[in-house]
This record gives structure tokens, sequence and C-alpha cells, in this order.
């Protein structure tokens, strides 16, 4: 339904303004108050703009603003006209002066100047995957869910979560059998050549140790390891409480602390801390501890060739605990004798 018209007076009052100034359109500020007003009543209205629209007055004559002329090719210019002012007029009420229709009633071009231009995408914002919405690719994920203990043959082999890799740098071969703690699922053994690697995978949360089977099996070097451990480390040591058969060091794969020492302990060691088997030959050192007695010779020998952070010569040796967030660890192995 049309608008009812309004005087002639009235209609004169409000002829359309159109604002040439640069400085009012980009000027958000200053603009809101005047623009309000206007859109309610007074010159530039909206109200007063479709009341002038002339479809209310007999054959559109007569009328100030109103479509002049019977021609419909004028009345249609005219109104195309009128439009393209209400357009204006919207756009300068919502501070977008700079983004008007182009065309006959289009923004001024200073009023089109003064629009900020958009900012530049910078090198960076270009080829960012995070800065085009893309997200970025995922690293390859290292840690691979374990289905349960395995034995993974040959250096060369892919690594998941949870691995020893066994090296074997002495002259003979060397099987390393491992001992799980209680409640955990056993490993296989591993047979070692002379210069052979092998990787072991361990399930979730494994914890226990390993040795060598170089001597008669009473006195033994130990590497004791924790998987998934506190604050998601992996722990691991080498461990002389038990005594000492093979040299053994332990560290996390890429580098990291190490424990153990490659040393031959046996090499220059006093007959009386030796271990022999039942033929009398010696292959490695005594235990340090037996039943909570402490052999105070051994102790000694050991603290003189082992670091304080390097490995377990008593039970009370917490310092030589090492931790890392790298769940694959390297161990060297080589036997003594």
């Amino acid at each position: 339904m049309a608008l009812s018209p309004l005087s002639q007076s009235s209609v004169a009052s409000s002829s359309f303004s159109p604002r040439t100034s640069a400085t009012e359109l980009s000027s958000p500020v200053s603009r809101p108050t005047a623009d309000v007003a206007k859109a309610k009543c007074g010159a530039g209205s909206l109200q007063g703009m479709f009341q002038a629209d002339g479809f209310d007055a007999p054959a559109g004559a007569g009328r100030k603003g109103a479509l002049q002329g019977g021609n419909p090719v004028e009345q249609l210019a005219q109104m195309v006209q009128m439009v393209n002012q209400l357009v204006d007029l919207l756009g300068g009420m919502n501070g977008a002066g700079a983004q008007q229709a182009a065309g006959p009633g289009a923004a001024p071009a200073t009023a089109q100047a003064a629009a900020p231009a958009p900012a530049q995408a910078t090198p960076a914002a270009q080829t960012t995957p995070a800065a085009q919405g893309t997200p970025a690719p995922a690293a390859p994920q290292k840690d691979a869910a374990v289905a349960g203990p395995q034995s993974v043959g040959g250096s060369s082999a892919a690594k998941g979560k949870n691995t020893i890799t066994l090296n074997n740098d002495g002259d003979k071969p060397m099987t390393v059998n491992f001992t799980p703690n209680a409640g955990e699922k056993p490993v296989d053994s591993v047979t070692l050549k002379p210069g052979e690697s092998r990787t072991v995978q361990f399930p979730d949360n494994w914890s226990g140790n390993f040795r060598s089977d170089s001597g008669d099996g009473k006195n033994a070097t130990l590497g004791e390891v924790k998987f998934d451990g506190g604050f998601g480390n992996t722990y691991y040591d080498v461990s002389y409480i038990e005594g000492h058969n093979t040299a053994m060091t332990i560290q996390p794969d890429g580098g990291g602390r190490l424990s153990g020492t490659m040393d031959n302990l046996l090499a220059n060691a006093p007959d009386s801390v030796k271990a022999k088997g039942a033929d009398g030959s010696a292959y490695g050192i005594k235990k340090s501890t037996t039943s909570n007695v402490q052999d105070p010779e051994v102790v000694d020998f050991f603290r003189k060739h082992v670091g304080a952070d390097q490995g377990y010569v008593i039970p009370t040796d917490d310092a030589s605990t090492l931790g890392s967030k790298n769940s694959n660890l390297v161990v060297h192995l080589k036997n003594l004798a």
C-alpha cells in the first residue's frame, strides 16, 4: 500500500540533498546523529522519498519531487535516479559511502577515495596454511599404537612407540633375555651376531629389565626400563647391583643422557672382585649388593669407574634413573671376555 500523500510544501521540503563531503563520509564518529535524524524525518528521509514518488498523485503531475512528464522513459530514468539516491543514503548511514553502486547517482569520487583500501596480504599470509584458513598438516606420528611384544629384525625397521634397539658391538654372539616386572607381558629373547642390530617393540606401560647371557648367569649387568612412566616419560638406567658381565650403555634414540659405560671394567679389575665361572675363568665383576648386604670392595671398585648418574652401584643411587620423552632407546652391548 502506498504511503499517504503530503502537501506540496511538505514534499518540497523533503527533496534529497546528496552528501559530497569526503570528510563526512569517512568519519563514522561525526555522522550518526545527522543520518538518524534524516532517516526519521526531514530532508532525505526514506519516508519523504517514497511519498514523493508521485504514485498517489493524479497522473503523477503537479508535485515537486514527483515523476514529471508523461513520457514513460523519462519517468523510468527519474525512478532509477531516485533508487540510486536511496542507495547512497543507506550506504552513508551504514558507513559504506565508498561502496555505492556504479552508474547514475553513484557516490562522488572524493567519497570513494576516502574509503580505506583493503589490506594487502603479505607473502607470509599467502603461503602459511594457517593464514589461508587451511589447517597445517599434522606432523608424522611416531608413537603408533603397539599391539604387543614383538621383535623387529634389521636396524632399518620402522620404529613405533616403546622400542629398544640392541646393538652387539662385541666379537661373540650374544643372547639378550628380558625379565618383565610382575603383571607385565613376557618378551622373547633376542640373539645377536657380532655387529648385528635388532629392534624390539614393547607393550604400553611395560617395565622390566634385560641382560646378556654371558657367563654363568649369577652375575649380570642389567638394563632397566619403564615405558609410559610418570609425566609421559620413558625411564631407564644401567644397574651393577647384580654384577657386571657385559659392557652396556642406554641412550634415547637421536641423543640424550647416557647411562652405563662401554669401558671394559674387567680388564684392570683386581682378582678379588672378579666373577668367575665353573672353569675358574673370569667373565665379569661380582654383585655389589646381595640380600641388601653390600660388598665394600666391589662398591668401591664400581664407584671409581661409574659416574654418580651413570648407573646403579647400590639400591639408593636414584640419581642414576634417567628420563626422556623419547620412547625409543638405543642399547650398545659388548662382551668383556
